[in-house]
């Protein structure tokens, strides 16, 4: 069979080995996965125009407005509801594309959606719960949100990888990613770091604008969603590879999986990461 270079080491990763490892899994799908991501990106923001408009939030930043503030909280958790629901989406397509990634593998992305949408009604359950559950921890002043976003991210990868179930999925997730709460702070704060990536991205986007345009016309308002949508497709598409090597390198961690990829290799046996899974054996 064909190798490619893997897009990760067969070990554990230090941190920056893992952010490592995510930007060579979106380099070896940039088309899919940036695609995939721009499509959703676009989709969010045509959601959240209306919502945004009637809670009066101003661009470029749509920070709240103080004589709306009830409306202007709905807006803004359900923003982040939508971008957990577009990051459980993208996970499953990041976890099919790192499985082969992670033998060497290639794969074509006709291959790797097909495989994708194979799963989507289960992919759906993961999203929509994972929406669900952010969008009420959202409410609540944000308090329970870093917990329960650093806990579903793995929920997606499992789905793909693993072929089980959404509810075994889910299952997984909090388990592996609950584990010494890594994987939780790892996925929290790569968001946290992207957020501020994005924000900066979108003042810098608006302050070039209006130099041509009025912030208050509509074709600044169009140009500056465009601009929103872009940069959200970039750092979501990056989020959900993180997430999939994520998964990849804490099932290693926890359950041996470059151990038990190893022992098949030796023994010249066909590779399968779902039959890999070394439930409740922590050999590290």
């Amino acid at each position: 069979m064909e190798k490619t270079s893997a897009v990760m080491p067969m070990r554990p990763l230090t941190f920056g080995e893992l952010l490592d490892a995510a930007v060579s899994l979106l380099r070896a799908q940039a088309p899919l996965l940036l695609g995939s991501a721009l499509a959703l990106a676009i989709c969010e923001q045509a959601l959240l125009f209306p919502l945004r408009r009637w809670a009066q939030l101003r661009l470029p930043y749509f920070g709240p407005d103080f004589d709306h503030i009830g409306e202007s909280w709905v807006a803004w958790c359900t923003g982040m509801a939508l971008e957990g629901f577009v990051l459980a989406l993208l996970g499953g397509l990041a976890g099919a594309a790192a499985g082969p990634g992670l033998l060497g593998r290639p794969a074509r992305a006709r291959a790797l959606l097909g495989q994708t949408l194979r799963r989507i009604l289960p992919l759906l359950v993961i999203a929509l719960a994972t929406a669900a559950l952010l969008f009420i921890s959202s409410l609540v002043l944000m308090l329970p949100w870093p917990l329960l976003f650093g806990l579903l991210g793995l929920a997606s990868p499992a789905l793909i990888v693993d072929r089980i179930g959404p509810g075994r999925a889910l299952g997984r997730s909090f388990k592996l990613a609950g584990r010494g709460m890594r994987g939780a702070m790892i996925r929290v704060g790569g968001y946290i770091a992207w957020a501020a990536i994005r924000v900066a991205l979108g003042y810098g986007g608006s302050a070039v604008l209006e130099i041509w345009l009025h912030r208050y016309d509509a074709t600044y308002t169009i140009a500056m969603i465009a601009i929103w949508a872009i940069v959200d497709a970039v750092a979501y598409a990056m989020l959900a590879c993180v997430d999939a090597v994520l998964y990849l390198e804490v099932r290693m961690r926890v359950e041996g999986l470059d151990v038990a990829i190893g022992r098949l290799r030796r023994l010249n046996r066909p590779i399968d990461l779902a039959s890999s899974v070394i439930l409740g054996a922590a050999v590290r």
